[in-house]
């Protein structure tokens, strides 16, 4: 015990959590804390649930998040400026390009008519060659009305006679049959002319 004398603050039973009336105890002494724990606990959930909901909100830290996503989006607009805002939506009959181009008209030139007669004239000099010429064109299929000499100005080389587009296409044919590459369209021949000048092979 103590050696000071006994007064009235010594009269509390001993049993008593009292430590003494200046002094009090901010925690019950059956209690270890626990309480304290949760209630700060709480607090600091309620302030992170706030930081979490309500400053996006009021955009405040939102700026580190919104800069990527704006330039990621420039960025995919600008590498395809044409692409329509509704991808899934059909673009429209106009817009698209016709896959197949109207055909250009070609002039179809008429074909060979081999019952046409041809006429052979020999301007040679060589003998027998207008008939040769006659044998030639005969086999494959044409006609030969009449087979002579050349009674006209000397020639340089063979030349074959037509007259109007209408026959055209059997002189060609014959050109390329008997190679005589020089054409010449004159209205003095009734049919086409075959005339076989030097050199004709």
């Amino acid at each position: 015990m103590s050696q000071y004398p006994r007064d009235e603050f010594d009269k509390v039973p001993e049993t008593s959590t009292r430590q003494g009336v200046h002094r009090e105890r901010l925690i019950p002494a059956r209690s270890s804390g626990i309480g304290l724990i949760i209630t700060v606990g709480v607090l600091a959930l309620l302030v992170g649930l706030a930081a979490y909901v309500v400053l996006p909100r009021l955009g405040i830290g939102a700026d580190g998040n919104a800069t990527p996503v704006a330039a990621e989006t420039e960025a995919t607009d600008s590498a395809s400026p044409s692409a329509p805002a509704t991808p899934s939506s059909p673009p429209s009959p106009s817009a698209v390009p016709s896959s197949s181009p109207e055909p250009t008209p070609v002039e179809s030139t008429p074909a060979a008519d081999k019952t046409q007669p041809v006429v052979v004239l020999n301007a040679s000099g060589i003998s027998g060659l207008g008939a040769g010429i006659s044998a030639r064109i005969g086999a494959e299929g044409w006609i030969t009305s009449s087979v002579g000499n050349w009674a006209g100005a000397p020639l340089q080389g063979s030349v074959i006679f037509y007259n109007g587009e209408a026959q055209r296409a059997n002189a060609e044919e014959l050109s390329a049959l008997l190679g005589i590459p020089t054409l010449s369209e004159s209205p003095e021949f009734a049919t086409v002319t075959v005339v076989a000048g030097p050199g004709f092979q």
